[in-house]
Formats: structure tokens, C-alpha cells, sequence
């Protein structure tokens, strides 16, 4: 009886289309959106979801202190954590504009005291070293002067950062969406090829019956 050749194995199929990545992308898309065209909104609106999410915890363990049987120090601590970390949501989502500003102040201190250091760094380089020291000068002075701007106007910084964020989201969500609708063309190419490696293996089957079969004949003869 003839040899049995191994047939060939059909190449594995990824289990995902990728529909349901398509829509988080959408969704995000979306959501850039918002922040683009309501940038001081959706600040105050990310700021209210923070707060209802710090009410919600809060409240859920003042819950589980009011059904705990043991009312040892620990838990009484966590209650007055609990007590606290409720009255901040509730602060948050009434005047969520403080903490918008508050960032944007936290962030002006960072770049100016980066640009002060960036101008004492430049002076000094320019007194042992010379060469590119007033590229560090002109940035500094920019760092300085972008810090003064945000003192002046906090929400011009928020609305800025908020576009900014939203433009990263849509970047991100559209060539992930590009992406995935690649991976689905490159899976539609696999399942062809696949198929085409079973009728490729079923053939590889009937031939190898049909010489079995010769063979048998050619030794009853």
C-alpha cells in the first residue's frame, strides 16, 4: 500500500472581527468632539463625573459601616475617611470649576519655575560655555511667558488642553479604526486561503486512496 503524505495544515483564523474595538473608536471619536467644540464644559463635566464617582464610593462605605457588626477603630477611621471623601465629591460636582482652575494654576507654577530654571541654566552656560545657549534663553522666556498668560487666564489653558486631548482622541480612535479594517481584510484573505488549503488537503486524500487502490489491484494481479 502506497505511502500516506501528510496533508497541509490550513493557517490559523483569528477569533475577532474587530466590531466591537470599531465602535469604542467611534464612541471616542465622539467624545474628541465634545471636547473640541465644548472644551470649558467638558472639563466641569469631567470634573462633576469625578465627584459623583467619589460620592458614590463614599457612600457605599458609610453603607458598609452602618451593616458591619464590629465597629472597631479601623473602621471608624474609614468612616471619617468616608465622611470626608463625600463632602469633596459633593464640593466637585457643585463648584466644579475649582478644581479646573486649581490644575491650571498647578500647572502654571510648574512651567514657570521651569522657565526660570531654564534661564538661569542659560545665562550660566552662556558665561563657561557660549555656543546654542540662547536657544535655552528663548525657550525659557517662552516657558515664563506662557506661565504669566495662564495666571491671567486659567480657562484659556483648560480650553486649550481639553482640544488637545480631544484631537489626540480622534487621531487615536481613526487609525485604530484603519487599522482594524485591515486586520479584517487580512482575515478575509486567511479564510480564502484557507479554504483553499482544505480543498488542497481533500485532494491530497483522494489521490492518495486512488494509488492505494492501483496498488492493491497491481498486487492481486
Amino acid at each position: 500500500m502506497g505511502r500516506k503524505d501528510n496533508p497541509p495544515k490550513p493557517p490559523r483564523m483569528p477569533k475577532s472581527n474587530g466590531l466591537t474595538e470599531i465602535i469604542f473608536d467611534i464612541v471616542l471619536i465622539a467624545l474628541g468632539a465634545v471636547l473640541i467644540i465644548w472644551p470649558n464644559d467638558a472639563a466641569e463635566l469631567m470634573t462633576r463625573i469625578v465627584g459623583v464617582i467619589m460620592l458614590i464610593l463614599a457612600v457605599i462605605e458609610i453603607i458598609v459601616f452602618i451593616v458591619s457588626k464590629n465597629k472597631e477603630t479601623l473602621e471608624v477611621v474609614a468612616l471619617v475617611g468616608a465622611i470626608i471623601f463625600a463632602g469633596i465629591g459633593i464640593f466637585l460636582i457643585v463648584n466644579p470649576g475649582w478644581l479646573v482652575s486649581f490644575f491650571n494654576y498647578i500647572f502654571g507654577v510648574i512651567i514657570g519655575l521651569y522657565g526660570i530654571f531654564g534661564l538661569v541654566n542659560a545665562v550660566a552656560f552662556a558665561r563657561r560655555s557660549g555656543g546654542l545657549w540662547w536657544i535655552g534663553l528663548i525657550l525659557s522666556v517662552i516657558a515664563i511667558a506662557f506661565a504669566v498668560l495662564i495666571f491671567m487666564n486659567p480657562v484659556w489653558i483648560s480650553n486649550i488642553l481639553m482640544i488637545a486631548i480631544g484631537v489626540s482622541l480622534i487621531v487615536s480612535a481613526v487609525m485604530g479604526i484603519y487599522n482594524r479594517l485591515r486586520i479584517r481584510k487580512a482575515q478575509k484573505f486567511l479564510f480564502n486561503t484557507a479554504a483553499d488549503f482544505e480543498a488542497a488537503a481533500a485532494k491530497v486524500d483522494i489521490d492518495n486512496l486512488k494509488s492505494a487502490g492501483d496498488s492493491e489491484d497491481d498486487t492481486e494481479r
